[in-house]
């Protein structure tokens, strides 16, 4: 068997072209060459649930020789900057002039909806480019509970610009990424397009929770007809 976070998590074109063997145990990765065993590592480890970055690669310290530390604090901010984890540890600096008023409108909607206990939550906002952009937001939630067995992450982009007739307008991206595991092992990761609408300086994050609230509806949608 291999271990058990690492069960769930190889993917299958990788799975047939490595064969696991324990021994006193030891695990040994069989593969062509050490490019390949870090390809198979990387591969592991950006697909590893939230939280779990680091059991993954504990996991991986026990299948192969250690990989680099520079590498694997490369293959980190990869991982980071994929799932849109890094907005923990930026801060967005504090501007004069906040027309659409969204550091003082994220902060109420981050402890509105995002402030129940053990979970993690930031926000980044980046209006440094142009061509017909205003600015972007990237808001990124997670509750980790290992001990517990549960783990999730929600990531929310959403960019403002302006169209043809210099109207705003806002659309934006929401991934959801759930992992269980107590009896079985179960993965959920979804990604919903919210399409571009007008919106006015005073109603960008009431469009907002309008997208959260349709996401959360479906999903319960979705559980009540597994349950």
């Amino acid at each position: 068997t291999t271990p058990h976070h690492l069960k769930s998590q190889i993917p299958n074109s990788i799975y047939r072209r490595t064969t696991l063997i324990l021994s006193n145990r030891r695990t040994i990765i069989m593969t062509d060459s050490t490019s390949v065993h870090l390809r198979i590592v990387r591969e592991l480890l950006l697909s590893s649930p939230p939280g779990q970055f680091d059991v993954i690669l504990e996991d991986l310290r026990e299948l192969l020789s250690s990989p680099p530390n520079e590498w694997i604090e490369k293959i980190r901010m990869e991982y980071n900057t994929l799932t849109g984890r890094q907005a923990l540890f930026q801060t967005t600096p504090v501007k004069s002039e906040d027309p659409l008023g969204l550091q003082e409108g994220m902060k109420l909607h981050i402890d509105k909806y995002y402030s129940g206990k053990g979970v993690q939550c930031n926000y980044v906002i980046d209006s440094s480019f142009s061509s017909g952009s205003v600015c972007s937001i990237l808001l990124y939630a997670e509750r980790i509970q290992l001990q517990q067995f549960h783990a999730g992450s929600w990531t929310a982009k959403y960019n403002i610009t302006k169209n043809d007739n210099n109207i705003l307008c806002i659309k934006g991206k929401a991934i959801l990424h759930a992992h269980a595991f107590e009896n079985g092992n179960v993965q959920l990761k979804t990604t919903v397009e919210f399409p571009s609408v007008e919106i006015t300086s005073k109603n960008v994050f009431q469009q907002i929770q309008i997208w959260d609230e349709s996401l959360v509806e479906s999903l319960t949608a979705m559980y009540d007809e597994i349950s």
